[in-house]
């Protein structure tokens, strides 16, 4: 049965706006008791259906026509409209993005046109033009603090030999041989000769601090030098930004000579990646964060669990992960944002998550999980309801991502039983000092209408419900710290004031909450939407993938961003560092995680680490990068990306 869908902005302000919905029959067959199911990302006003009823949990949403419309004959079509609560639809992907028509005894796909939005650039342009940016041939990212071209060049083969003159250096070294193996096909042996042509010399250097490496190439010997683990594994990732993408038939690489002393701007230099609200392998994850380690970031925080499913495996509670992480038709759990019409999800088994640890620690790379709590924990309530589930619960709310049930209750005892045992196996699994407890986006009503959550606020003499939220996220502090951890949370986790200083702020919607929570005593690591969130639009055109609620995020804006220009001087010891987001509502597969990550991700290296940068060297070097991710097969973004370039070389 063929089924075609039309929509199209008729009203666009700023107290909302209004879509108008067409459902054509384009087949022969009669579309007989039918209802539309179709995944909408804004909230829509369902009281305002001109024609049938709507209800929505999340992003999908359900249209049931009235009795007279519920036959679609060959030819016919159904014309209703609605309003969308929030203003300004920008993009074509604020529309419908995905719909199923549902009838007794089948499912029929819907072809879907994209949302005409009027007086908007009509579409991308995937071109990307290099020929005006003059490579360079040295192209490091992130820029050191000190880089001294030498006269000369070092050749790399396979008769070189590596000396590790500490153990510090080992897991750095390890690395070294393995990427030579895997991109340039190249073998080492240990050194055993005494001659030092062709030796590359890891050595310890007690005057090297905080992070800093000296990484010195000569004409017959190339030597690292450094008194940390980071240092050593950041002189690496250096080294191999100076090997040829191509050798010459013999399998030669020619190494420019120069001296390298570097140290990183921030200590905290790290990257989220959303894997629940769209599930990416582990091989994806393994990839993404090779690249950071080759970028100098060096924490990857891993966000495990939302309202949209459950990733890791938690042996004492199998449910979580047999229900919890899965959506679809059939499925407790419903679609949600794609893949309407089939099962969709995954998780992480304890042996994936084991892996991915190990793999991300031999590139100097700690693995920080999130578990979400009070909020966005929906998955674990719906496959957990004989813990999490409160009966008598008759609080009114909706989150901000459209869910009425999607909150632990700090008055059940199963609550504290649940997140005892998860965090057990959580704090097993990884063996970072810190584990990230979410606490964002707790929306207003929730536990107003709870007989035991009211009994808990007369107990304790609170007087506002988000006192419970401090209760709960206490508990949670005070837990982990007896396990030896330090609690991260964004920057809600203070709101109930329960929490010590001893938590970190990440401060995602603004600066301001960070400057607030330093005045309180709180380190904090810098992620503001507007600067550092991935997930944003790179341009104006109505097709471009992601969301525009914090900013339009083209790579120049990344660049630009300085983490420590609103911080008074005396504050920026509480900043430990800077981290880049990337949600995945929108991240329907790979080819967009890549377009949504690339080169913006080289960008926000430079940010973390370097002291001082300059765009268009930047430019100059993203060429030579560009190549090689064209080499990796990564379908990165090609828009606009030279065009401040091209204005420069004119």
């Amino acid at each position: 049965m063929r089924l075609h869908l039309e929509h199209h902005l008729i009203a666009n302000g700023e107290a909302g706006s209004r879509l108008s919905v067409t459902l054509s029959n384009q087949s022969d067959s009669i579309l007989d008791d039918w209802h539309l199911a179709f995944s909408c990302i804004r909230r829509l006003a369902a009281n305002s259906l001109t024609c049938g009823s709507l209800k929505q949990v999340g992003s999908l949403c359900r249209l049931t026509p009235p009795e007279s419309a519920r036959v679609l004959a060959p030819g016919q079509h159904f014309y209703t409209e609605f309003e969308v609560t929030l203003p300004h639809i920008t993009l074509q992907g604020h529309g419908i993005t995905e719909a199923v028509a549902v009838s007794q005894y089948a499912m029929h796909k819907v072809e879907v046109a994209p949302l005409q939005i009027r007086d908007r650039m009509p579409f991308r342009d995937a071109s990307t033009d290099r020929s005006l940016v003059k490579s360079t041939v040295i192209a490091i990212t992130p820029q050191p603090a000190q880089l001294m071209v030498q006269s000369g060049s070092f050749t790399l083969d396979s008769r070189c030999q590596t000396q590790c003159g500490t153990p510090l250096a080992q897991a750095a070294l390890q690395w070294f041989a393995d990427e030579l193996v895997q991109r340039h096909h190249l073998t080492f042996t240990e050194h055993h000769e005494f001659s030092r042509s062709g030796l590359i010399s890891f050595q310890m250097d007690s005057q090297c601090r905080e992070g800093s490496y000296r990484l010195d190439v000569k004409t017959d010997h190339i030597q690292i030098q450094a008194s940390e683990e980071c240092g050593f594994f950041s002189a690496v990732a250096s080294l191999l930004q100076l090997i040829p993408l191509q050798s010459d038939n013999s399998m030669l690489f020619v190494l420019p000579c120069l001296t390298i002393q570097d140290k990183p701007r921030l200590g905290y230099r790290g990257m989220m990646l959303d894997c629940v609200r769209h599930f990416h392998s582990v091989s994806k994850v393994k990839q993404i964060i090779n690249q950071l380690a080759r970028l100098k970031f060096n924490v990857f925080h891993w966000h495990l669990t939302d309202d949209e499913g459950w990733r890791i495996e938690i042996n004492a509670y199998p449910a979580l992960t047999e229900i919890g992480a899965w959506r679809g038709p059939n499925e407790q759990l419903p679609a949600q944002f794609s893949h309407l019409t089939e099962r969709y999800g995954g998780f992480y088994s304890q042996q994936d998550i084991r892996e991915v640890v190990a793999y991300a620690s031999a590139r100097g790379i700690t693995v920080i999980p999130e578990i979400d709590i009070p909020g966005h924990s929906r998955a674990a309530i719906k496959a957990l309801p004989e813990l999490l589930y409160d009966a008598q619960d008759e609080s009114q709310y909706i989150s901000v991502q459209h869910f009425n049930d999607n909150v632990l209750s700090p008055g059940l005892d199963g609550t504290y039983t649940f997140l005892r045992t998860v965090l057990d196996e959580v704090c097993e699994l990884f063996p970072a000092p810190y584990i990230h407890v979410g606490a964002d986006e707790v929306p207003e009503g929730v536990w107003s209408r709870s007989p035991s959550c009211q009994q808990l606020m007369a107990q304790l003499g609170y007087t506002d419900p988000k006192e419970l939220q401090g209760h709960l996220l206490r508990f949670a502090e005070q837990y982990l710290e007896q396990k030896g951890r330090r609690m991260l949370g964004w920057e809600e986790v203070v709101h109930g004031e329960k929490v010590s200083t001893e938590t970190v702020i990440f401060s995602w919607q603004s600066e301001k909450a960070a400057l607030e929570c330093i005045g309180k005593g709180h380190d904090v690591v810098l992620q503001p939407g507007q600067f550092l969130y991935l997930d944003m639009v790179q341009s104006h055109c109505v097709d471009e993938p992601g969301l525009d609620w914090a900013a339009i995020l083209p790579l120049e804006k990344v660049y630009h961003y300085d983490p420590l220009a609103n911080i008074p001087a005396d504050k920026q010891d509480k900043v430990l560092g800077v981290q880049v987001a990337l949600w995945s509502e929108t991240v329907v597969d790979e080819h967009t995680l890549d377009y949504l990550l690339y080169p913006r991700l080289f960008a926000a290296a430079e940010v973390t680490w370097s002291e001082s940068r300059q765009w268009y060297q930047f430019l100059r070097k993203l060429n030579n990068h560009l190549i090689e991710l064209e080499q990796l097969g990564i379908s990165y973004c090609r828009n606009g990306i030279f065009d401040g370039y091209k204005q420069w070389a004119c």
